[in-house]
């Protein structure tokens, strides 16, 4: 027991001294405190409500767009101006945008939205609305309408939705909150793919090398080569949940600090009743991921004769966490394919796709379990093989996988 504790904290204390731990732990938090305050940068760049010339002719007409305003451009202060002004202003940028409203022959009002930018087919519709109104107002009058006749023609039919599915209730999710579980997904994914990776090739590398330079021979005269590998990737193992608690202690006092859910509210995104499964299924499938890459990459370490082959040995594990990476990535948007739903079953792959289909209403809690007690298995069928690889091959130097293979399985 004193032999493991030793080299596991040798392991640990060499990898949390490093700089890429230190620099990436640094950065992740720094990216964290930048998005936790994207409100203020943005505002430090905002030059404040929009400003918007109009341009008519009859006061009235401007006084009607100016009491729209909010629905035409929240937040913006209109003034009247000439036709010539607008033009000028807005090329100065003394005005951000201006409005030309013109009555045609037959007495149909027209409108042109001046701006140094593009201007959205939104922002066009909302000019639309607005002009369709002011001239049903204005046919009205001509037709000597009642107020109660203006509203009728005004009134718009109502229209009402009903989700046909077995969980219609849980798929009512407005696009603030649906933009929230996009958001969590891609950045999740990203982090997971990005940690299990890193400390893979990491544990990769390291086997490969004692065992290239024959550092491991001397190793193994006062260590067994089962306690070794153990402690080894025990030690990785916790470097990897160290980076990741102070990810999320940081995530917390972010989210405390900064007031983080006002923010939310004012990017129109918000969380919802799939988040906190979104976030205990994102936690456990870093951990399986962890456990899973590290484990196959002490293996394929281990059986490398040279450290000049170390990436083609890594080959099977970059095949499978890329594919796993993909598959998930071009999930997102639409998380109830067969290809998702079959790849989050299967070990390795689905630490990445699981997570995705946390994010869809659709999932039903058996299918998150399973696909967790199947990596958990898997997990320990690796370990067993780490274990007789580490003692069967960690000395031996024979050429190809196919070697290094039989000599694991061969019976001791």
């Amino acid at each position: 027991m004193d032999k493991f504790l030793a080299t596991f904290s040798l392991t640990y204390k060499n990898k949390v001294k490093t700089k890429s731990f230190m620099i990436f732990t640094v950065l992740v938090i720094v990216l964290m405190l930048l998005a936790s305050n994207m409100n203020k940068i943005i505002d430090l760049f905002d030059d404040g409500p929009d400003k918007v010339g109009v341009v008519s002719s009859d006061n009235e007409i401007y006084k009607v767009i100016k009491s729209q305003g909010d629905q035409l451009d929240e937040g913006a202060t209109f003034k009247k101006v000439s036709e010539k002004q607008a033009k000028t202003q807005v090329q100065n940028e003394k005005l951000d945008k201006a409005y030309i409203i013109k009555m045609t022959d037959d007495n149909k009002l027209s409108g042109k939205i001046l701006s140094k930018d593009t201007v959205s087919e939104q922002q066009k519709q909302k000019l639309k609305a607005s002009l369709s109104t002011i001239q049903t107002q204005l046919v009205a009058a001509n037709l000597n309408l009642s107020q109660g006749e203006l509203k009728q023609l005004q009134s718009q039919s109502k229209v009402t939705s009903e989700v046909i599915a077995d969980k219609a209730s849980n798929s009512n999710l407005s696009e603030a909150q649906k933009g929230f579980n996009t958001i969590m997904v891609y950045a999740g994914l990203m982090l997971i793919f990005f940690i299990v990776f890193n400390y893979a090739s990491q544990v990769a590398m390291e086997i490969a090398t004692e065992k290239t330079s024959r550092v491991i021979e001397m190793i193994i005269t006062s260590v067994s080569p089962v306690t070794h590998i153990l402690a080894k990737i025990s030690g990785v193992i916790a470097v990897a949940f160290t980076q990741i608690i102070i990810f999320v202690a940081a995530g917390l006092i972010c989210f405390f600090v900064f007031d983080i859910s006002d923010m939310l509210k004012g990017f129109k995104i918000e969380p919802n009743e799939l988040t906190m499964q979104i976030s205990i299924v994102g936690i456990v499938s870093l951990i399986i991921g962890i456990l899973s890459y590290i484990i196959l990459a002490a293996i394929l370490g281990s059986i490398t004769a040279r450290i000049e082959d170390i990436n083609q040995a890594l080959m099977p594990m970059t095949l499978f966490s890329m594919i796993a990476f993909y598959i998930s990535l071009f999930s997102v948007m639409n998380p109830d394919t067969m290809l998702t739903k079959i790849t989050s079953f299967i070990p390795l792959l689905s630490p990445f796709v699981m997570f995705v289909r946390s994010a869809s209403p659709d999932v039903a809690v058996w299918e998150i379990v399973v696909s967790v007690i199947l990596s958990i298995i898997t997990i320990f069928i690796l370990l067993w093989i780490a274990v007789r690889s580490y003692k069967n091959t960690i000395l031996s130097f024979d050429k190809g996988f196919m070697n290094a293979m039989k000599r694991i399985f061969k019976r001791s």
